[in-house]
C-alpha cells in the first residue's frame, strides 16, 4: 500500500476516534443537566411539604388569634349581663354568650385539628428530607463520575488529537487538503475500503479499469460517486 495512502487510513481512524469522544463529551452537560433536574424535583417534594406547613402554622395563628378575640368577646357580654337593665336586654346578652361559645367550641375544634395536621406535617417533611438527603447524595455521586469520566475522555482526546496532528503533518499538502474537503463534505467519513468490487460508503460499483489501477497501487484513486479515498478490503485492518 502507498505510504500517503498507508497514512490517510491512519489520520482516518484517529478522526473516527475523536468523533466518538466528541459525541460523548457532547452528550455530558445534557447528563447534568438532567441529574440536577432530578435534584430539583427532588427538593421540591420537600419544599411542597415545608410550604403546605407553613401554612397550616398560619392559619392556626388566626384561629388562635380568632379564639381570643372570642374569648374576649364572651367576657365582656358576661360583665354586660351583670348591669342588663331590662329582660330584652338579659336575654339578648345571653344569646350572645351562647353564640359566642358555640363560636369557641368551633374554633377550638379547628385550632385541634390545625394542630394534629402540623404533627402530620412535620412527621411527612423529615420522611422528605431524609428521602432527598440519601437521594441528593447518590445523584450528586453520579454527577461526580460523569464530571471524573468527561475529565478522562477530554484528556485521552487531547492526547488521540496531538497523535492525528503529527500523523497528518506527514501527509503532502495536497493530499491534506483533499482529505479535509472530502471529510467535511462526506459526514467526517473521507477514506473508505473497496468491498465486492464497490465503494463501501457508498455502495456504488466501481468501473473495473478503476479496480485495476487501485490494485496496482502506483497513486490514490477516489470513488467517482461520493470522492472518497478508495483502499482494498484485503489490506483493512483486522479489527
Amino acid at each position: 500500500m502507498l505510504p500517503e495512502l498507508s497514512t490517510l487510513r491512519e489520520v482516518q481512524d484517529f478522526d473516527i476516534r475523536l468523533a466518538a469522544y466528541d459525541r460523548d463529551l457532547a452528550r455530558v452537560p445534557g447528563a447534568l443537566e438532567g441529574i440536577d433536574n432530578e435534584i430539583e424535583a427532588a427538593r421540591s417534594h420537600v419544599q411542597a411539604v415545608e410550604e403546605e406547613l407553613r401554612e397550616t402554622t398560619a392559619e392556626r395563628r388566626r384561629a388562635e388569634t380568632e379564639l381570643e378575640e372570642a374569648e374576649a368577646n364572651a367576657d365582656k357580654y358576661g360583665d354586660q349581663l351583670l348591669g342588663a337593665r331590662s329582660n330584652e336586654e338579659y336575654k339578648g346578652l345571653q344569646q350572645q354568650i351562647t353564640n359566642t361559645k358555640t363560636r369557641i367550641g368551633t374554633v377550638e375544634d379547628r385550632i385541634l385539628a390545625l394542630m394534629e395536621k402540623s404533627d402530620d406535617l412535620e412527621g411527612k417533611l423529615a420522611d422528605r428530607k431524609r428521602t432527598f438527603g440519601e437521594r441528593s447524595t447518590v445523584l450528586e455521586a453520579r454527577k461526580a463520575d460523569i464530571r471524573s469520566k468527561a475529565r478522562e475522555q477530554e484528556e485521552k482526546r487531547d492526547q488521540l488529537l496531538s497523535r492525528r496532528a503529527a500523523t497528518f503533518a506527514r501527509l503532502s499538502e495536497e493530499i491534506a487538503g483533499r482529505y479535509e474537503r472530502i471529510r467535511g463534505a462526506r459526514r467526517g467519513i473521507a477514506v473508505a475500503p473497496v468491498r465486492d468490487e464497490r465503494c463501501s460508503a457508498c455502495n456504488v460499483r466501481l468501473r473495473p479499469q478503476l479496480l485495476e489501477e487501485i490494485h496496482a497501487d502506483r497513486s490514490i484513486h477516489a470513488c467517482e460517486s461520493c470522492a472518497r479515498i478508495l483502499f482494498l478490503e484485503a489490506d483493512a485492518p483486522a479489527a
